[in-house]
């Protein structure tokens, strides 16, 4: 029988390589049509995508929101994390555009809504041109500005040109005409402004070759033009395009206050400029006012100060010119309309906002027929009336009737009829405004204040999401609705009466300035917890979000971070910011919860709370709790008394890796139980070496070490799923790093095949929860108001584990230069030199090659190359491959195949580094200014003494030394 060494030594000599990202930047110049084609006779292989994502709860207030609506249409486009979205309001559907590593700071479009414009701000940022008929990104501009953030970009009108911002040591544009497809600008200018300085900027959008910078206190006008040159005497037009670019001067005036934001007059060729104090900067071209007057966007130089006009008492936030009309939005949520002399006309009287902070409206101008009918209620005959087709738009008019309409404020109150428009707040979201009616519809009802926890309902379709301004939202992920929202801080604010000898008699309310830090169900649905910031533990209604605790308990004063409740949920445990564990027991008579008692028994972060399924002797279920010092501690519940929790046990579990997360560990169900053991007490532990380890809790002793995804950033969150599909009960880990999710297939064995994963935040996944029945994803970012909802495909593991292959085709990547590399063939090598020095090194007896090595000879093999374990890790090792953690019969012997896994799953992960080892002379070295120094018996002697050291025998070092320079001569 062929042995298996040979059988690996006889395959060709291929190399599997990790599959990477494809690079898809020749698609932007095809349809979206000739892509599907092509992927239909599998031209691109793609990598499949664990999660698929379905709805964002949520917006970026800071980016704003366009108005799409034409024709009838109503959809709002806005960002989203790093995300795009595109949102019909009406029918509650939403297409989501994908494709940016970092935050969206940035959206633009042209003015008919055809073209749609996305940036972010970080390192390798992009610029997208996305197609809104198809949602497919037309163009992708990588890193416009270099290694330089992104800090603005903008579209005109006609979709020609884009204009983007970035600043190196002061501000500098970049112009492009981005239809041609180059990767560079075709202009640039650095504009004399500091970082941070220009607040808006923007396209004429009546001139599309001249543009506008802002800063707090002036404005600089711009236009792009084509390079003329002189050959031969004569003047020549090249294909070459410069900016030019001026700042218009004008007197400053504190009274006036700061720019704020601006506007382009077509009918004045005007530029309105408004600023916090509610005044009106006017610059122009001539100072007499002059109706339809059209200016030249090449005489930029001839835009001059004009004069200033107080309109508001109060900051204007936004100004916008449409239809020869002039609005308005100010701090104090007023919408005025003006007419181009800035004479007021109209003012919204139908709703009240807080804050105006955006208005958008809509992209076709009103059409409409204004009747006057002589009753004045509605005869039958009003829908036989016909409008006409307006020729300006192409739509049907609508029919107004004139007492219906508003009318101005001039004398002779005329009829006043603008665009419907978008208007964002401050702090009451999104909402849409029919002009003729003055009725808000709101759209999106967000806190601007960013999420901080989530729990997800085991029963019902609702998820809770906790915000840091202590409101706390129910939302409905089915019909992507919002159910109930409560504050909590209005709820538990303090009304102190007036004092007796007060003459105004006013009342003082004190708001707790309180934030939710951890939401969680009960495994039952019937309970809801919400731990505080400031320690508060308070209990919720689980479906109405009514507050079950008028006195919120209060036995610790650090933030709470965990909460888990026990299988029956009849008790639940915390943990906080201090390294303090509470428990707390349901009262089934009275129907609340009681205090029994807490410990600190962490001298570091508190990082996972475990309760287990298994019950201790007195019928209390078992609860753990791991640190990042590296300490287990099993809590007794049923002997605690007197506000004292008793622990049970504190061991050490690693001797190096910080645990990050810890969840229970069940038996695999197709183990067979005469030759491996069903009853092991087990949990999984991910820590920050990309290591999984299962763990027996109650000896400590680690079963198994496997090698975890090699992201940026090593697993900190973990949880068994369940996939049942035609009566096939599926397993799958469900696991996120700092900002990425992913799913691996069961068994974890270290094939790097097994697992795939995609970007979940830009910044950082702080909660995650998972909903089996549905196969819902639901996930929150830190510094973000927005929850993401992904429906998860299971389909994409199982594809790229059949991709990897069997036996070790999917290890191959692993090891350096693949199967044919020089790793792979001494690893071969040495594995057929152990089995010489176990018979016998001068034996004359005949050498058989066999499969299998002796298990005892691991750590002198794992030493050859280049793996040098401490004793620590020797044990682990020997137990795992003894026992492959189930087996009731240790092993003896090993063979190749198994040999390889376990070499790759238990070397360190990134490798050694030179500043891990020069950090580590530092606890025993000499310290000087620049320099690490220490002589050679120092070195030896502390080797030889302290921690794994060195034995000598005589004058040579012990077996395991001596060997392992043998092997390192003989093959290295």
């Amino acid at each position: 029988m062929e042995s298996s060494i040979e059988k690996f030594h006889s395959v060709p000599n291929l190399q599997r390589k990790m599959s990477s990202e494809p690079d898809i930047r020749h698609l932007y110049s095809l349809s979206l049509s000739q892509i599907r084609k092509r992927a239909e006779f599998g031209e691109y292989n793609y990598k499949p995508s664990p999660f698929n994502i379905r709805w964002i709860h949520g917006y970026n207030p800071k980016v704003g929101v366009i108005n799409l609506n034409d024709k009838g249409s109503t959809i709002a486009f806005y960002a989203a994390g790093n995300c795009a979205v595109l949102y019909n309001w009406t029918t509650n559907n939403m297409m989501i555009l994908q494709g940016h590593k970092h935050v969206v700071t940035c959206i633009s479009s042209d003015s008919a809504g055809k073209w749609l414009v996305t940036a972010d701000s970080g390192s390798e940022n992009v610029i997208i041109i996305w197609d809104s008929t198809d949602y497919f990104p037309q163009k992708t501009i990588f890193n416009p500005h270099r290694n330089v953030k992104l800090a603005k970009v903008t579209m005109s009108t006609d979709a020609k040109y884009l204009l983007t911002l970035g600043y190196h040591e002061k501000a500098t544009i970049s112009w492009w005409i981005w239809s041609f497809g180059h990767d560079v600008p075709h202009a640039s200018l650095e504009v004399g402004i500091p970082r941070g300085g220009v607040i808006e900027m923007d396209f004429n959008p009546h001139q599309s070759e001249q543009f506008l910078l802002m800063t707090k206190s002036n404005i600089w006008i711009g236009i792009s033009a084509k390079i003329f040159i002189i050959e031969r005497g004569l003047l020549k037009e090249t294909n070459d395009y410069e900016l030019k670019i001026r700042v218009v001067e004008h007197k400053l005036n504190p009274e006036n206050g700061r720019l704020t934001c601006f506007t382009f007059v077509q009918e004045t060729s005007q530029i309105l400029v408004a600023t916090s104090r509610g005044a009106v900067l006017v610059y122009g071209y001539n100072i007499e006012y002059k109706k339809k007057e059209i200016m030249d966007a090449t005489n930029y130089e001839s835009l001059k100060f004009i004069k200033v006009l107080k309109v508001e008492q109060r900051k204007i936030h936004v100004i916008k010119s449409i239809d020869g009309i002039i609005a308005t939005g100010n701090s104090i949520g007023e919408i005025r309309f003006y007419d181009s002399q800035m004479k007021l006309l109209y003012w919204v009287h139908g709703f009240t906002v807080d804050c105006i902070k955006g208005m958008s409206f809509n992209i076709s101008p009103r059409s409409y027929k204004i009747l006057d009918p002589k009753y004045r209620t509605l005869c039958p005959c009003w829908e036989k009336v016909v409008t006409e087709v307006d020729a300006s738009t192409g739509q049907i008019q609508q029919k107004l009737i004139k007492k219906d309409i508003p009318s101005d404020a001039t004398s002779a109150g005329k009829p006043f009829l603008v665009r419907d428009f978008i208007v964002c707040t401050s702090n009451e979201g999104v909402g849409f405004v029919d002009f003729v009616t003055e009725k808000l519809v709101t759209i999106m009802d967000n806190k601007p204040s960013p999420a901080t926890s989530l729990a997800l309902h085991p029963e019902k379709p609702y998820v809770c999401i906790g915000y840091a301004d202590g409101s706390i939202e129910l939302f409905n992920y089915v019909q992507h609705k919002l159910f109930v929202r409560i504050d909590l801080r209005e709820h538990y604010k303090v009304v102190i009466p007036p004092k007796e000898d007060s003459i105004k008699g006013d009342v003082e309310i004190m708001k707790p300035q309180i934030s939710v830090k951890c939401l969680k169900y009960s495994p039952s649905g019937l309970h809801l917890a919400c731990g505080l910031d400031k320690g508060e533990l308070i209990f919720l209604h689980p479906t109405i979000m009514n507050i079950l605790t008028q006195t919120p308990h209060k036995d610790t004063t650090h933030a709470i971070t965990h909460i888990e409740f026990s299988t029956d949920s009849l008790s639940l445990a915390i943990a906080d910011k201090g390294r303090t564990v509470c428990v707390y027991k349901y009262d089934c008579t009275e129907f609340v919860w009681s205090f029994v008692g807490k410990h600190r028994a962490h001298y570091k972060d508190i990082t996972a709370l475990i309760f287990l399924p298994k019950k201790n002797a007195n019928g209390e279920y078992k609860l753990l709790s791991l640190g990042a010092d590296r300490i287990m501690v099993e809590y007794d519940i049923g002997s605690s008394s007197d506000e004292y929790l008793e622990v049970l046990s504190m061991d050490r579990i690693d001797q190096s890796a910080v645990p990050l997360y810890g969840i229970p560990w069940n038996n695999p169900p197709d183990i067979d139980p005469e030759t491996q053991r069903t009853d092991l007490p087990m949990i999984l532990i991910c820590n920050d070496e990309f290591k999984y380890k299962i763990v027996n809790y109650a000896t400590t002793m680690t079963l198994s070490t496997i090698l975890g995804p090699k992201y940026e950033h090593p697993v900190c969150r973990m949880q068994l799923i369940m996939s049942k599909k035609d009566d096939v009960e599926t397993q799958y880990l469900l696991f996120a790093t700092r900002n990425v999710i992913g799913l691996r297939k069961m068994p974890i064995d270290g094939n790097p095949w097994k697992h795939v994963a995609l970007l979940g935040h830009p910044i950082q996944v702080i909660d995650l929860c998972y909903r089996e029945d549905h196969g819902i994803l639901f996930t929150i970012g830190s510094r973000d108001s927005c929850m993401y909802q992904w429906a998860a495909n299971y389909r994409s593991v199982e594809t790229t584990s059949k991709q990897g292959g069997g036996d070790l085709d999917p290890y191959y990547c692993l090891i350096e230069n693949g199967r044919p590399g020089w790793l792979f063939h001494e690893i071969r090598d040495l594995f057929y030199y152990i089995q010489i020095l176990c018979q016998g090194t001068f034996s004359p007896a005949m050498r058989r090659v066999k499969d299998y090595i002796p298990i005892e000879s691991l750590p002198d093999l794992m030493r050859a190359l280049g793996y040098f374990p401490s004793d620590y890790e020797v044990e682990n090792l020997i137990v795992e491959a003894k026992y492959k953690v189930y087996n009731r019969t240790p092993s003896t012997e090993i063979d190749f195949e198994e040999f390889v896994k376990l070499y790759l799953n238990h070397r360190p992960a990134l490798g050694e580094s030179f500043k891990k080892i020069r950090n580590a002379f530092r606890y025993f070295g000499t310290v000087d200014d620049t320099n690490i120094s220490m002589n050679r018996e120092d070195f030896i002697s502390m080797l030889s003494n302290n921690g794994n050291n060195f034995r000598r025998t005589g004058n040579k070092y012990n077996w395991h030394t001596r060997h392992r320079y043998v092997f390192r001569c003989s093959f290295g």
